[in-house]
């Protein structure tokens, strides 16, 4: 007897790939299947920009009439986020350290690392370079689900390159204490000389 595993983690992200959407609105048993495997109650679900462009780009359907065909199967609203800067930037490092990664898969698995989110594809290729970094990745079509850690080299620089970017990320701008040094105080008075 086959046993489907569920996981279940209240306040979890997901972020959904484009051919997970593309596959669960073609095909309705595959919807049945991911929901029965991921408990996305009490979960906060996303896909990001760049599934939106590849969802509209090669389907006819189009992304809105995916996000509302999974909205209304999983029951609660799948939000759509934009990739950053930051996130183009780990993604390029990752494609580059990661064979067989491409664009704009690299900026999806970005995101799901900047923002401790569980990766959802049924993309071998990505799942693979998920696992390779030692990202927390579920693909519906594996019999078993696993959260393994790998601790080779490259997992451990890049989770060394995900912390240097997030420390730089909740960094305050200089910008901002100049900002606040040039206001006045009460009774402080503008000295011109110290503007020539």
């Amino acid at each position: 007897m086959l046993r489907i595993a569920m996981v279940k983690t209240p306040s979890k992200l997901y972020v959904l790939d484009s051919c997970i959407g593309r596959r669960c609105y073609e095909t309705p048993e595959y919807l049945d299947m991911l929901k029965m495997r991921v408990d996305f109650n009490a979960s906060k679900t996303v896909f990001t920009s760049v599934s939106v462009f590849e969802i509209d780009k090669r389907s006819e359907y189009g992304f809105d009439a995916v996000q509302s065909k999974m909205e209304s199967f999983l029951g609660g609203k799948i939000e759509t986020e934009k990739i950053t800067y930051d996130m183009s930037q780990l993604g390029m490092w990752l494609r580059d350290n990661n064979e067989g990664l491409h664009l704009p898969d690299d900026r999806i698995l970005a995101y799901a690392m900047l923002t401790d989110s569980v990766l959802i594809t049924c993309d071998k290729g990505l799942e693979q370079a998920a696992r390779n970094v030692g990202h927390d990745v579920i693909n519906p079509d594996n019999t078993i689900i696993d959260f393994a850690k790998t601790t080779s080299a490259l997992v451990k620089l890049a989770q060394s390159k995900v912390l240097l970017i997030k420390q730089k990320i909740n960094k305050p701008t200089p910008t901002t204490n100049k900002v606040k040094s040039l206001i006045l105080k009460p009774g402080q008075k503008i000295v011109w000389s110290s503007f020539n």
